[in-house]
């Protein structure tokens, strides 16, 4: 039997996952400080995964026109090469070349970042940095489109990715930052930061999708995680519609603010 302080905590996470994984404010970097500041915790790094998975759900329900357009697009062009535009496929070479970065830092650092790294000062200065490249790239509104990005673009935005694996980097906010630093134009700094997420995490749905099936057969488990999964569904795909607007209006300063207020209120009070 599941009492209400589990239904409440995993409901927290799935408002926690939901708000802060689309969002420049750090995902990884919030769970440290509910862990460190208020004792919430996540039960096993396997609902952690399975609460991306509901993001990424979300990423796909927003997307879905492009996404359904990039594969037809990719379709067509395999059919004859010759005569069709390449763009589908060099954009979806741009995708694997963005995540390489991230994949080989995270194979080499990943004891010493889940380890070393995982503490409130350490978010704390995360966040100041993360609070102060949103603020320096607040107002940057490029034009590049799809096909204009280079490989050189796509190598120094999956970088920017690779830096969030610290907790307090947010890896929207990272990617972004590179993005509009790449002169990108701000929905497609946006589409091409959502669309690398999908890689990453369909690899850890399906590298910890053992753990998380003997989960959901564990009795009592079962309700309170599809709860987690729907309510971080709703929250993700609202913030999701939210970093949209704010981007596109260049009022990215909102989050740098939160980020800069918070990460000072953790190094003060802490």
């Amino acid at each position: 039997m599941v009492d209400l302080y589990t239904w409440l905590q995993y409901i927290f996470l799935g408002i926690l996952q939901g708000a802060t994984e689309p969002l420049p404010i750090s995902s990884s970097g919030h769970l440290v400080i509910a862990q460190h500041l208020f004792g919430i915790k996540t039960p096993d790094l396997h609902l952690e995964v399975f609460l991306n998975g509901a993001s990424l759900f979300a990423v796909f329900f927003i997307y879905k026109d492009d996404i359904i357009k990039l594969i037809l697009d990719l379709l067509v062009y395999f059919r004859n090469p010759r005569e069709n535009d390449s763009t589908p496929l060099k954009f979806s070479l741009l995708l694997v070349i963005a995540t390489i970065p991230a994949v080989i830092i995270g194979g080499f650092l990943s004891d010493f970042i889940g380890g070393e790294l995982t503490n409130v000062r350490t978010v704390a200065v995360s966040l100041l940095v993360t609070g102060i490249a949103l603020w320096l790239i607040r107002k940057l509104r490029g034009t590049k489109q799809d096909s204009d990005i280079s490989f050189v673009d796509a190598l120094i935005i999956g970088g920017a990715q690779s830096l969030a694996l610290a907790p307090g980097i947010s890896r929207s906010g990272a990617t972004v930052v590179a993005g509009l630093g790449k002169k990108l134009a701000p929905d497609v700094a946006l589409k091409f930061s959502f669309f690398m997420s999908i890689p990453v995490s369909i690899g850890s749905l399906v590298f910890e999708s053992g753990s998380i099936l003997t989960a959901l057969t564990t009795p009592g488990l079962l309700l309170p995680y599809l709860l987690a999964f729907v309510v971080a569904i709703v929250i993700s795909i609202l913030s999701i519609k939210l970093l949209i607007n704010l981007v596109t209006n260049g009022n990215l300063i909102y989050f740098s603010g939160y980020c800069l207020i918070l990460s000072l209120l953790l190094l003060m009070f802490r």
